[in-house]
């Protein structure tokens, strides 16, 4: 059997299935925000601050990694999704299996890449003295597990595609609960620093995916991970590999870009540094219900198009973003009305909360268009068009915010070009989703004979 949680978002009503889906990405959002708040509290409090460098730089050093994993999972996600739509599945169960053989080759190279190059990363990476061997242990241990990240990462995809994200939140939650004991102890017990922090990750994660595959194997799912069922078929490589690479480019660019942007804000001063951090953080709570629908439109947009119902996937992105709408409305009301409110719940210094205000306000706008955005991408990703999507964010990231950034004189122009950047994005994503270019045939005509 596929999984006894998979679930049809090509039938019945797209509210409910939109909500059953997002939901539980919702939860999960929240989990890895909060394990990712967790690890930075648990750091601060019991080490020094060579170690919060070390662990910087080298989890800085290991994004790429993931950002590349994740890029994977998208495009193997998409793929499952349109043949399980399709009710192909046997191809579902080719693209399963040649999937997870890519992800354990490429994430058996790159652990392998890792540890041979990662004193050369820790000085290219400029790590100032005091923090090298700490960060040089963090890049060894984190990038030399990488391959739990990809097959974590692998592993929620498939389940994903099949419409499940309820098991997805679960392993995460394990993963989550088990790195927080873990840093408590190895950092605050046993003092190992960026050593005990990369360990404590690689071990969270390791025991999430094996407690993934214990609970597939029980079930009977068509993948058993037993040594014969890596199988690799070259026309399925092709298809994930070219939904995927654009999706991993995609997440490394913007992440440059918010490291540059970084860079910019803290040429303005310590205080600007300081609110750019403390909004980072409140932005990434209150965009998660955008990003959860966004995903929840990927999959539903993923399955029905593969079923060629091109009407019910613009349905399902229209009550997606009027869902997402009901979430940001109000994130924007406060975020507008009263960001000095938002900028106390972190901070009492009144330079950061009057700082922090200014800019809250002038970034207010990207709050609405974002749960635009963030719908749109899930839909055109769903439908395959991730080359599309790919470009239209690195022109708004190198094309318009990045520019606006550097030529801002004060944090008010800074928050401004936020959304400022954001409208072209969105203006082209609406012209290139009125035009039906989207409907394109990624994958052949649906079987209605396969069964499940």
């Amino acid at each position: 059997m596929l999984t006894p949680d998979a679930h049809r978002l090509t039938e019945g009503s797209i509210v409910k299935g939109l909500f059953r889906f997002a939901l539980p990405a919702l939860a999960g959002n929240f989990l890895t925000s909060f394990y990712g708040a967790a690890d930075v509290f648990i750091i601060s409090y019991f080490a020094k601050p060579q170690t919060i460098s070390s662990t910087a730089t080298g989890a800085q050093a290991v994004f790429t990694l993931m950002a590349f994993a994740i890029g994977l999972a998208i495009g193997g996600s998409i793929l499952i999704g349109q043949y399980f739509g399709a009710k192909k599945n046997k191809d579902v169960i080719e693209t399963i299996s040649t999937f997870l053989t890519l992800l354990v080759g490429m994430g058996l190279f790159c652990s392998l890449t890792m540890l041979c190059l990662a004193a050369p990363i820790t000085s290219w990476m400029h790590t100032p003295p005091e923090a090298w061997q700490g960060a040089f242990h963090y890049i060894l241990i984190c990038g030399g597990g990488i391959i739990f990240t990809f097959l974590y990462e692998g592993i929620s995809a498939i389940l994903r595609g099949l419409g499940d994200s309820k098991n997805p939140l679960k392993f995460i939650a394990i993963a989550c609960c088990v790195n927080i004991l873990l840093d408590l102890l190895f950092i605050g017990g046993f003092h190992w620093g960026a050593t005990g922090a990369a360990a404590a990750t690689v071990i969270s994660q390791s025991l999430s995916v094996g407690i993934a595959i214990a609970y597939l194997r029980r079930k009977k799912f068509v993948f058993d991970f037993s040594p014969k069922s890596f199988k690799f078929h070259k026309e399925k490589a092709k298809m994930i590999l070219k939904l995927a690479i654009p999706s991993a480019i995609q997440g490394i660019v913007i992440f440059m870009s918010f490291t540059i942007m970084t860079v910019a804000v803290n040429k303005l001063g310590v205080i600007s540094s300081a609110v750019l951090g403390i909004s980072n953080r409140i932005d990434g709570f209150l965009i998660m219900p955008a990003m959860a629908f966004g995903g929840a439109i990927s999959v539903m947009t993923a399955q029905n198009m593969g079923a060629k119902l091109y009407a019910r996937a613009k349905n399902g992105f229209y009550t997606g973003f009027l869902l997402s709408l009901i979430f940001a409305v109000p994130s924007f009301l406060l975020m507008f009305l009263s960001p000095a409110s938002l900028m106390r719940l972190a901070t009492s210094d009144p330079q950061i909360v009057a700082a922090g205000a200014d800019f809250m306000l002038a970034y207010s706008p990207d709050c609405l268009l974002l749960a635009f955005v963030f719908c749109m991408n899930g839909f055109f990703n769903g439908c395959g068009r991730t080359g599309f999507t790919m470009g239209n964010n690195i022109l708004s990231s190198g094309g318009f915010r990045i520019p606006l950034i550097f030529i801002a004189k004060d944090l008010f122009e800074v928050g401004l070009a936020m959304p400022l950047s954001t409208i072209p994005q969105v203006l082209i994503a609406a012209g290139y989703f009125y035009s039906g270019r989207w409907k394109k045939a990624l994958i052949g005509k649906p079987n209605s004979h396969h069964s499940e």
